[in-house]
């Protein structure tokens, strides 16, 4: 009883730290313990895994917790810097459309940090969908659902999608861990871009949603990473480093210190590692502002590089839109993120990590040099 009694408390909370900015944008403070510890010392192999792991900490009883199913997908992210020097992180997340969350966390043993969620993972799918007593206990999936996000180190993640067979790694020396978890591990766990890719390197991936993923990876000394998985084994590419050698088409003579990536392969040498790629259209508009920038670029240049990116389309085999649910940017000296929700240009909300839920400023996007663009999808 005293169990269900903590655990009704912290629904309670949840719901009294989820604030509703605009029809798509919620943001939360999650305060709750989330037991990260515990899922890596034991491992998880799946959603399922995830879900029932979650539900069980959190003395659901009967509720009924569930990550939902996501198809047609393209994200791009890149690199830069602004002119006081600051390194950041662009991303676009293009999926079905949904409202979106931005979670801080702040765990006893980690780092602080804050990510953005598709509400279409827990269950908030439909766009006017209220947060309220009868779901709120979805919400607290929330530190297990970010698909980007920065902690308080000044260490950035984004994953990005690969139509390909998702990793199924077998090492018995290794615990299995899934992509959105292994997300929450390293901002939590992780100062910098040596330790994401330990961390990383150290678990068996387990891909969620039977498709393959790669992700970018930045901090605030300057580094960058990509890191993917052909063929169930891992590769990671920083470019001029001895550690992580380059090697792949879009890094290789183009003039630019800034990574960037898509939708497609790093990975020049696939050995017959079979994906349906698209992107390289979108990385090579990037590449042409980075070039003509000298790879200086403002948050709001760089938003406004995203707006111009962006996907939306209407999928032949789906009865939805696909279209940038945000557009982010982080940058990792100041903690800050600049974020546009469901492509509104109009208000790009700036957030701290050290000020849960608080609007910093609001600005848009005027006059955008860019010529609207039907990109390949």
């Amino acid at each position: 009883m005293n169990n269900r009694r903590a655990a009704k408390a912290e629904r309670k909370q949840t719901e009294k730290t989820v604030k509703r900015v605009t029809q798509d944008l919620y943001l939360v403070d999650y305060r709750n313990e989330y037991y990260l510890d515990e899922l890596l010392e034991y491992g998880v192999s799946s959603i399922a895994g995830l879900v029932a792991f979650t539900a069980k900490k959190f003395n659901l009883g009967k509720k009924t917790l569930a990550l939902g199913d996501e198809k047609g997908a393209g994200c791009t992210t890149f690199e830069s810097y602004t002119e006081d020097g600051d390194h950041i992180l662009a991303r676009n997340f293009d999926f079905r459309h949904a409202s979106c969350f931005v979670v801080w966390t702040h765990p006893k043993n980690g780092y602080a940090s804050m990510g953005v969620v598709d509400n279409n993972f827990m269950g908030y799918g439909q766009k006017y969908m209220k947060v309220g007593k009868r779901n709120v206990h979805r919400v607290l999936l929330a530190p297990y659902c970010c698909v980007d996000g920065m902690n308080d180190q000044g260490l950035s993640i984004a994953v990005l999608q690969i139509k390909a067979a998702a990793t199924k790694q077998t090492d018995k020396s290794k615990k299995d861990i899934t992509t959105t978890a292994m997300i929450r591990g390293v901002l939590d766990t992780c100062k910098n871009v040596e330790e994401a890719v330990e961390f990383i390197k150290s678990y068996n991936m387990r891909d969620s949603l039977f498709t393959n993923y790669h992700y970018q990876i930045i901090d605030k000394s300057g580094r960058s990473v990509v890191v993917e998985y052909i063929n169930n084994d891992i590769h990671v590419y920083e470019k001029g480093s001895k550690k992580y050698p380059v090697a792949g088409s879009v890094y290789e003579n183009d003039g630019l210190k800034s990574q960037y990536v898509s939708n497609f392969c790093i990975t020049s040498d696939k050995a017959g590692f079979k994906a349906v790629e698209h992107g390289q259209d979108r990385i090579e508009a990037v590449k042409r502002v980075l070039r003509e920038k000298n790879e200086i670029l403002s948050e709001m240049d760089a938003m406004t590089l995203l707006s111009h990116v962006r996907l939306n389309y209407k999928p032949v085999q789906y009865p939805w839109m696909v279209i940038a649910l945000w557009s982010a940017v982080y940058n990792v000296n100041a903690g800050t993120l600049k974020i546009a929700a469901n492509m509104d240009y109009s208000k790009v909300f700036t957030f701290s990590i050290d000020k849960p839920r608080e609007i910093l400023k609001t600005e848009s996007v005027e006059n955008s040099p860019y010529e609207p663009v039907e990109w390949d999808h």
